[in-house]
């Protein structure tokens, strides 16, 4: 992965100035990228950057834990299947893009991004789009990186928690998040996090199951994730809030202006 300068990146723990002159490594001769402030260091993979190792993971309960191992096995298999229901997966996909607003030379942040399934979709709404990519699992980098080679696509891929963005404020022009946020621990602090990192007049979009969604992806999976109604937690100071159902009932679609 290439370097990215400090206009972009920081310490998701402490939001300090990343090192990227570091040329010390670990072992294995992993590259690393070291914080100025807080001395954390975060290993550079060929094609992502790990932001969750033990020294940036603050996430450790076992609620955490099993909230994850959830989402790892789980979401991806359950979410498709859920979206046969819908039109297929395609068209559920779509529906959510749909309602970004994309423009020619726009820097994208998508969180929770998955395998990259959402990527030929924002492609098409605009050209030389600036993609940036984040998930928590290792498996999810692999095969999203994997999904760019395959269709000889870049983008930028970071191992990060939406709860602790590595980046720094008022950086993307479109930020947005489909599915699995009805499972964040802190979603209050993942939507302040998403506003942080937008630029002024952004549009943030958040979709997922809605109530009637969930109760059957706690069925389909033996899991008891509680729904929060999203417009919870829009600070009331963001303009143009819109909450709409989305998937003929089962999901919804959260969208809002950074003033």
């Amino acid at each position: 992965m290439k370097d990215l300068s400090n206009d972009f990146l920081c310490c998701p723990v402490c939001k300090g100035e990343l090192d990227h002159s570091h040329r010390d490594t670990l072992p294995g001769d992993l590259p690393v990228l070291t914080c100025n402030n807080c001395s954390n260091n975060y290993i550079r993979y060929e094609s992502y950057l790990d932001f969750l190792g033990e020294q940036g993971l603050i996430h450790n309960s076992r609620r955490e834990k099993i909230v994850r191992s959830v989402y790892a096995k789980f979401y991806t298999p359950a979410t498709n299947f859920m979206f046969l229901f819908c039109g297929g997966v395609r068209s559920a996909r779509k529906e959510v893009v749909d309602q970004l607003e994309i423009h020619d030379n726009d820097t994208i942040l998508e969180t929770g991004i998955g395998p990259g399934d959402n990527i030929p979709m924002l492609r098409k709404k605009a050209k030389n789009l600036k993609i940036f990519g984040i998930d928590i699992q290792k498996q999810m980098m692999i095969h999203c990186s994997g999904n760019m080679k395959r269709w000889k696509d870049t983008i930028y891929l970071f191992r990060a928690d939406a709860e602790q963005l590595p980046f720094r404020d008022r950086l993307f022009d479109v930020v947005f998040h489909l599915g699995a946020f009805n499972m964040f621990s802190n979603k209050q602090k993942a939507v302040d996090e998403m506003i942080r990192v937008a630029k002024p007049g952004t549009r943030i979009v958040i979709a997922d199951e809605s109530e009637k969604g969930n109760k059957i992806f706690n069925r389909i999976n033996g899991t008891k994730i509680e729904f929060i109604s999203p417009d919870t937690f829009v600070p009331g100071n963001m303009l143009n809030i819109s909450l709409k159902t989305i998937w003929k009932g089962y999901g919804y679609v959260l969208a809002f202006t950074k003033p």
